[in-house]
């Protein structure tokens, strides 16, 4: 996979995480914060290190933004600061621009001026937590690109069968990646005669709507 590049402007617990995460994965990470502590103890960790002003014309311009792969802004603590630093980002011609926000409001106007992306943490959170509460067999989902991948535990209807029988993939474009036997604590890649029983584990791929109709237990 090839490295991205990411400037990330703000450098609170949001933005020092999202730097960590991306840096590890192998990307190149800018980090800019008007505050220097916090930039230090990143300097390690990260490609490069800026102590500017984001809501100064002159700083966007010298950072080349057009640059990077994607510009993310953390400042949703100081919300007048991050329109402007948006504004002047799309001015500079950024090609991706992802903003942090902190409530609806925020999101719709951050949209509304030209974010690519908006993202509210700690909703998000709490959505997927939600899900997964009210879902007793789905350990955990993750949507993308209009399709999802989840954990799951098979359910009594689906026990007894093998996967062949099942035609997941035709019925219900659903594919299963990963199975964890109940009574085996190691993965393996299953095959057409793998027979399912109630409480195997699954990772699987496919139509959101699909992986939650199937695997529920009623």
């Amino acid at each position: 996979m090839a490295k991205k590049s990411y400037a990330i402007f703000g450098v609170g617990s949001f933005g020092s995480k999202l730097a960590r995460e991306l840096s590890r994965a192998g990307n190149s990470v800018l980090i800019c914060d008007i505050s220097a502590p916090r930039l230090e103890e990143l300097r390690d960790e990260v490609t490069d290190v800026v102590i500017a002003d984001v809501t100064h014309e002159e700083t966007v311009h010298e950072l080349n933004v057009g640059k990077f792969d994607a510009v993310i802004l953390g400042m949703s603590s100081f919300f007048e600061k991050q329109i402007l630093a948006l504004t002047l980002l799309k001015q500079e011609g950024a090609r991706r621009i992802l903003v942090k926000a902190t409530s609806d409001i925020q999101e719709r106007i951050l949209y509304r001026l030209g974010a690519d992306e908006v993202i509210q943490p700690d909703l998000d959170v709490a959505h997927r937590l939600s899900r997964r509460l009210s879902l007793a067999n789905i350990s955990d989902i993750f949507e993308f690109k209009g399709s999802a991948i989840a954990e799951v535990t098979v359910p009594e209807k689906l026990a007894g069968k093998n996967l062949k029988e099942l035609n997941l993939r035709g019925k219900y474009a659903v594919t299963v990646l990963l199975l964890q036997k109940a009574s085996d604590a190691g993965e393996i890649q299953p095959g057409p005669d793998t027979v399912l029983e109630r409480g195997d584990i699954l990772t699987v791929f496919g139509n959101q709507k699909s992986i939650i109709d199937l695997f529920k237990e009623k």
